[in-house]
């Protein structure tokens, strides 16, 4: 898969999950408990990932956030990996 390809997929799956509530642009905590889901993990996860995504602790995740978060997560990986 290209870059842009990932930056995408992304983007596609904020943009998916975050509106869901009307409000376009963030993750409420039950739009995080179905993104987690769906990708196959425990919705119980949600209140940690939560925590660790709102960087500015307004009770909801922004695209900036969400990527920052995946940033990090990738970061991890790799780490691990290594």
């Amino acid at each position: 898969m290209h870059l842009e390809e990932l930056c995408g997929a992304m983007i596609q799956t904020f943009k998916k999950y975050s509106g869901a509530d009307g409000k376009d642009g963030e993750l409420n905590q039950d739009e995080l408990s179905k993104l987690l889901k769906a990708s196959g993990k425990d919705e119980d996860l949600s209140k940690e990932v939560m925590k660790a995504m709102d960087l500015d602790g307004d009770q909801k995740v922004s695209f900036r956030e969400f990527a920052v978060f995946l940033a990090r997560m990738s970061t991890l990986m790799e780490e691990c990996e290594s």
